[in-house]
């Protein structure tokens, strides 16, 4: 197998990265448990990797990703793919921040720094920083910069990856929460609740006249913490808590999409961070961070 990730462990926990696709996480693991968030072993093989250019397809990698908002204007601002721009297309992500591959600039035991090539459908480069502190909590950074010749604006977007069956939760009162639902002749809503003022999928799969259930939900947060039960352990994403007004209208500060298949496999729960929407000035830089905390349930 032509994999090549690179692991760094500190304090019980074993974080796996993937430089030449997108210096993409694609394991997480505690105790030398199993593998804590969902990738795709199969496709580790940077052999099967494809090139990289504006006409790249989508290639589901999941794991641990980072992309901008907001997602309509993903292929608007570039002139390389005159079909993706004039159609405004809001997929595939910009394979040049998912899928290129980065140069590791540093790596020890504990923690990995890389760097993504310059982007010419975004106008931007990313790098990112990914420590185990010695607490067992993981430090997940991206900055991105501004590499192209006039100013973009944009923001950043950590998605990481779960089973679609796995719980989750965010503290939000009702009316900071959107649930858009995927209706179609093959898909229905995802369940879900709100006690006690906190949002809660209840993934299922979908009733024998659907193929799938997909809904996804724009949250703004109490507190600035989502909680994913994951096999025997509890995955918290903590982050910065923004302003309302800071985050681009057409996202949420935070995002979740859960999606369910009959078969094994497909299913999937996507928890989204948006940082600030910024303008970025030619040359200029925007960090955003996350820090994950993982313990074993009781």
């Amino acid at each position: 197998m032509g994999s090549s990730v690179q692991y760094i462990s500190n304090a019980g926990i074993t974080v796996g990265v993937l430089p030449e696709i997108g210096g993409t996480i694609v394991f997480v693991s505690k105790d030398g448990s199993s593998n804590l968030i969902k990738s795709n072993p199969d496709l580790w093989d940077i052999k099967k990797k494809p090139f990289v250019n504006e006409n790249t397809d989508f290639v589901p990698y999941c794991g641990h990703t980072v992309w901008l908002g907001p997602q309509k204007e993903w292929w608007i601002h570039q002139s390389l793919n005159e079909e993706r721009r004039r159609a405004a297309a809001d997929w595939p992500p910009d394979p040049y921040l998912y899928i290129a591959e980065y140069t590791v600039v540093q790596k020890n035991d504990t923690a990995i720094h890389l760097k993504g090539p310059h982007s010419p459908i975004s106008g931007v480069s990313i790098e990112k920083e990914i420590a185990i502190n010695p607490d067992g909590s993981v430090f997940v950074q991206a900055t991105v910069q501004n590499t192209g010749n006039k100013p973009c604006s944009w923001d950043i977007w950590h998605n990481t990856r779960f089973d679609g069956m796995c719980k989750m939760s965010v503290a939000a009162s009702a009316n900071n929460i959107r649930v858009v639902p995927v209706i179609s002749e093959q898909s229905t809503e995802m369940p879900y609740e709100i006690n006690e003022g906190t949002f809660s999928y209840c993934p299922q799969k979908p009733s024998k006249e659907f193929s799938e259930r997909s809904s996804k939900t724009f949250i703004y947060p109490k507190s600035p913490q989502i909680s994913i039960e994951t096999g025997q352990f509890t995955f918290q994403i903590w982050f910065d808590l923004h302003t309302k007004e800071q985050i681009h209208p057409e996202q949420g500060l935070v995002e979740i999409y859960n999606h369910t298949e009959h078969g094994e496999g497909n299913d999937l729960l996507e928890i989204e961070y948006h940082s600030p929407y910024t303008t970025l000035a030619v040359g200029e830089q925007m960090q955003s961070w996350e820090v994950w905390h993982i313990t074993k349930k009781d």
